[in-house]
């Protein structure tokens, strides 16, 4: 399974996919990011792989009605968890109903792509991950469900997976969720493509009163309260920042600056349950300079973000890009998602300046997907990625 398995489409770079491509044959890769020559020829690639697959019993349809119990045990900074969820399928609705909320902004180029990949290929490739805020006492499940694999993947992450055939469980998890909103965490754009092929489709068939394969999507359902639920920070470096001296001045004008001079003091003074209190806050490290800078809201910072909604002003990446570093496009930074890495490119001079965020608060995706907001772009990285190649969803 190591070697069939693939994180999601969007966190895949060039090795990354090469790498993939050359382990095995059947891998998920092959689907998930088809290679041809021409465009239009990688979506029938991967519909033709896919097809031939089926045929060769590589993939078997499952008999009967199911969900799959998923569980991810890692360790990240020292710390062991273990997050469960469930592979299931959730039916489709529109965002303005109000029942699947999402907190990300989507881009055109990543939904075309989809759009076509679900066209060719009449299936959910990769779950969507969602969050619902009750308990779902999934762990207490494995004991009686069907165990399916168990292996360890590249990045040290257990990872195990149960058939729940059990239809009095089945009855019992959607009774727990179906008052329930539902949060998307990651899968923006497969989501609104599973939308937007099922209205296709809908249209195609003259509108069906009965529900169609097409009316579900693949999801990876959590709960808000699962001990392993980790959202990791995305630190921003810039390569090519305005002048320092300009830059100072205008967070001395607006932010309340300390400086600390040892980077590792840095971290842990921004990451601090304790010290968010008192509102957003992000940490500042230049090439060169004596340690680091933590900038917190001062008058003119919160001027400023008094003219935003609420639920946007208590965010650290609001304060970011509205205050610390306004102005500059996404596509002007580089991110990582560890702060020993940001700390180590400003100490070795690969780049001019980065900017440590504390790690994002799982209230805060839901404030903002409540009030029907969006958070700014790299706002969230949940760990891990659900993977791609465990289960495949048929829309046909």
């Amino acid at each position: 399974m190591s070697e069939l398995v693939a994180p999601p489409y969007d966190v895949i770079g060039p090795e990354e996919a090469a790498r993939l491509r050359a382990q095995n044959e059947a891998g998920a890769i092959h689907v998930e990011l088809p290679e041809s020559r021409d465009a239009a020829g990688r979506y029938r690639a991967a519909a033709c792989l896919l097809d031939d697959w089926i045929s060769r019993s590589l993939l078997a349809r499952d008999g009967e009605p199911a969900m799959f119990l998923y569980a991810q045990r890692f360790t990240i900074h020292g710390e062991t968890s273990e997050r469960w969820g469930v592979l299931t399928g959730l039916r489709l609705e529109s965002f303005d109903d109000g029942i699947v909320l999402p907190h990300e902004r989507t881009l055109a180029g990543p939904k075309a792509d989809r759009m076509e990949l679900i066209r060719a290929c009449r299936t959910n490739l990769s779950p969507i991950f969602t969050l619902v805020d009750a308990s779902l006492g999934l762990a207490g499940l494995a004991s009686s469900a069907q165990p399916i694999a168990d292996f360890t993947d590249r990045a040290g992450v257990r990872q195990r997976l149960w058939r729940l055939p059990d239809p009095a469980a089945l009855e019992g998890l959607v009774r727990k969720v179906a008052d329930e909103p539902v949060y998307i965490a990651d899968g923006h754009h497969r989501y609104e493509i599973a939308l937007a092929y099922r209205n296709e489709c809908r249209e195609r068939d003259g509108n069906p009163k009965e529900p169609q394969p097409y009316d579900f999507v693949l999801t990876h359902l959590c709960s808000t309260r699962d001990p392993g639920l980790v959202v990791l920070p995305t630190h921003r470096l810039l390569a090519d920042p305005p002048p320092q001296a300009a830059l100072h001045s205008a967070w001395e004008s607006s932010c309340r600056v300390t400086e600390i001079t040892d980077p590792d003091r840095l971290w842990t003074e921004l990451s601090s349950a304790d010290a968010r209190r008192n509102g957003p806050r992000v940490g500042v490290l230049r090439r060169g300079g004596p340690g680091g800078l933590l900038l917190e809201t001062g008058a003119g910072a919160r001027e400023e973000l008094g003219r935003l909604a609420p639920e946007l002003a208590a965010l650290d990446v609001t304060f970011l890009h509205g205050v610390v570093l306004p102005g500059i496009p996404a596509d002007r930074f580089t991110y990582s998602h560890d702060e020993r890495e940001t700390i180590a490119a400003v100490q070795a001079g690969a780049t001019e300046l980065a900017v440590l965020l504390p790690p994002p608060r799982v209230d805060d995706v839901l404030a903002i997907s409540r009030a029907r907001l969006t958070m700014p772009q790299k706002s969230t990285y949940f760990y891990p990625k659900v993977l791609s190649g465990l289960v495949y969803n048929p829309l046909t």
